[in-house]
């Protein structure tokens, strides 16, 4: 899959840094999000200028999102991650990730990459 080329600097500056990309979706978290940006992904429309990343390593969960000059990079270290829930199952493609108290919750332009995603949470919690 081609990636947009802010998007494959930032990729490629994480692997040259030792944390390399495990897996790379278009997804929104809820906080960054505009109602319609949202509806659009929870319909499953991919946008044909996605803005949305989220970016999964061996060692965190990368959000990046693309700006004017530079994208904007927010990270969760996975050892800080207590959970990972499905938000109304079957009815949406909307994950929660816990960190101890504080939940964020993402939307994914598709469901299966929601459903990988939560395969490989999954298995990273059951690893501790």
């Amino acid at each position: 899959m081609g990636f947009p080329k802010r998007l494959q600097k930032t990729l490629d500056k994480m692997a040259t840094g030792g944390d390399p990309p495990v897996l790379v979706v278009p997804a929104l978290l809820q906080r960054y999000s505009t109602e319609r940006q949202m509806a659009m992904a929870r319909l499953g429309m991919e946008d044909t200028r996605v803005e949305s990343w989220l970016v999964a390593t061996g060692k965190n969960i990368h959000f990046v999102r693309s700006g004017i000059l530079w994208d904007k990079v927010q990270s969760i270290p996975l050892h800080t991650l207590t959970g990972v829930d499905y938000v109304d199952e079957f009815h949406n493609n909307a994950l929660k990730l816990r960190v101890g108290e504080a939940a964020e919750k993402v939307i994914f332009y598709d469901d299966l990459d929601g459903v990988k995603f939560y395969r490989l949470m999954k298995d990273v919690l059951k690893d501790r």
